[in-house]
């Protein structure tokens, strides 16, 4: 197997400061013995703010300095978002909490060509998604996980990459035993023994070891050299996507929203490519503080994966959306996905199929700028009365009606009443009336019969109209259609 180790030492800073788009002085604070900055981001750390340092005193070193409590449930969603993400490289993924992931990438690393590459798009897809990252390769997953937190810092695309066992034994040697995870007091009776490094550990006898730290302890070590099994329980994604940024400070400029809302769009990309799935309509919400939530969808015509597509249709949506109060979270809510079907075109396509709804993309735009029940399309009911012959319905959608030539595409909303002379239907002049007649007479079941003859008339200025006279009552001729 080959095991790549995916670290976020940032994570609990970055679950704020991701939302981010221009730098903000930002720290997370931790409760213990008094208040203190457990993370500070560069623009905090240029003004003087560094880990340890009380809150009160950070804010005085910091005006505009923004300090966040941790959040610890947050952490874990986003792990956890990120683990969906990563099944887009592999189907092979373990959560290792508090801040790292592993991926089994054994069977991928020829189909992303090797493992460099690999590891560069890793590398890239999670800062992209805002992340500040340290990724290893090697051959155990404790291994990887302890190169990644604690190897040397190189290019992404070329540290830390281990292929062997015995090359594993040599770049681990090196590392402080506090990479271990042993506990202080540990840590102070091998200090005692003269033990700094791992190195130093793997010198000594294993009975003794175990003696002195435990079994437990030893088998953690045989496990980090590969001498025994570490199976690892595998991530399952939920069936759903919900993705949520709090930001770190309210935004009331709908812009703005870009940005984070970008965020979470590449995120949902990668899970939908994990899962070989699209999705056909995004839900919305923008919290406020005291208010209720902004609520909005979007929708496309069919399912879609790619983050950009989605951001066009949210810019439209966002253009003329007014914000009751500022924003101080995002969320992103995916009810369901979609298996997304490479569509073929077939080399000599069908008559009928030439005859096209307009571009699904337009479609997408117009009804994200005015709204999904402001774009609709017509389709064909089996029904010989004409104006019972058709119903509204989502664009591209079929129906169950037959198209007839013979009849018109318009119909007015309302038959118009046509002056007769002589028993001759008469509009600004005698009209002309074909030999064909169409009789339709139904409707007695559902209290809506028509009883009608149907004929094409044309005018002196040869405009040709569908009109038909009433079989009952006056026996009044109408206009119902143009051609």
């Amino acid at each position: 197997m080959r095991w790549l180790a995916v670290h976020l030492p940032d994570l609990p800073l970055e679950v704020f400061e991701r939302a981010l788009a221009a730098p903000l002085p930002l720290a997370v604070s931790e409760a213990g013995r008094g208040e203190r900055i457990l993370r500070a981001n560069p623009a905090a750390i240029a003004e003087g703010v560094r880990p340890g340092l009380g809150v009160a005193t950070a804010r005085a070193l910091s005006r505009a300095l923004r300090v966040l409590p941790r959040r610890p449930a947050a952490e874990r969603e986003a792990l956890e978002r990120l683990a969906a993400w990563s099944l887009c490289f592999t189907p092979h993924v373990s959560l290792s909490l508090p801040h790292s992931l592993l991926l089994d990438v054994a069977a991928s690393l020829r189909l992303f060509g090797g493992a460099e590459a690999l590891i560069r798009q890793v590398a890239e897809g999670v800062s992209a998604l805002g992340y500040h990252r340290r990724l290893a390769l090697a051959p155990t997953p404790l291994g990887a996980l302890v190169l990644a937190a604690w190897g040397p810092v190189g290019q992404p695309d070329r540290a830390n990459v281990i292929v062997e066992l015995h090359a594993l034994r040599s770049a681990l040697a090196p590392l402080p035993l506090q990479a271990l995870g042993l506990n202080d007091r540990e840590l102070g009776d091998l200090a005692r023994m003269g033990l700094r490094q791992i190195s130093d550990l793997l010198r000594l006898p294993r009975t003794g070891l175990a003696e002195r730290l435990g079994r437990r302890r030893l088998i953690l070590l045989e496990r980090l050299l590969g001498e025994v099994a570490d199976p690892r329980p595998w991530f399952k994604p939920p069936a759903c996507y919900s993705g949520r940024l709090e930001l770190p400070a309210e935004m009331d400029r709908v812009a703005g929203l870009i940005f984070p809302c970008r965020r979470l769009l590449d995120e949902l990309e990668g899970v939908l490519r994990g899962c070989q799935g699209g999705v056909d309509r995004l839900d919305w919400r923008l919290e406020h503080a005291g208010r209720d939530a902004t609520c909005f969808e979007l929708g496309a015509a069919r399912p879609l994966r790619e983050a950009g597509r989605w951001l066009d249709l949210l810019r439209e949506r966002l253009g003329w959306l007014e914000l009751p109060a500022p924003v101080r979270e995002i969320r992103l809510l995916v009810s369901r996905f979609r298996p997304l079907i490479p569509e073929t075109g077939a080399l000599f396509p069908e008559p009928t199929a030439l005859i096209q709804v307009p571009a699904p993309d337009l479609l997408d735009r117009l009804r994200a700028r005015l709204g999904p029940e402001a774009v609709q399309g017509i389709a064909l009911v089996a029904d010989h009365r004409p104006e019972r012959s058709w119903r509204r319905c989502d664009p591209g959608e079929s129906g169950t009606g037959i198209l007839r030539a013979d009849r018109p595409l318009w119909l007015l909303p309302k038959p118009q009443p046509l002056q007769t002379r002589r028993g001759r239907p008469w509009l600004d002049g005698p009209l002309g009336l074909g030999e064909e007649r169409e009789r339709i007479d139904t409707g007695w079941w559902d209290d809506c019969e028509v009883r009608r003859d149907y004929f094409v008339a044309t005018t002196q200025r040869g405009e040709r109209l569908w009109i038909y006279r009433e079989l009952e009552g006056r026996q009044g001729w109408f206009l119902h259609g143009l051609f």
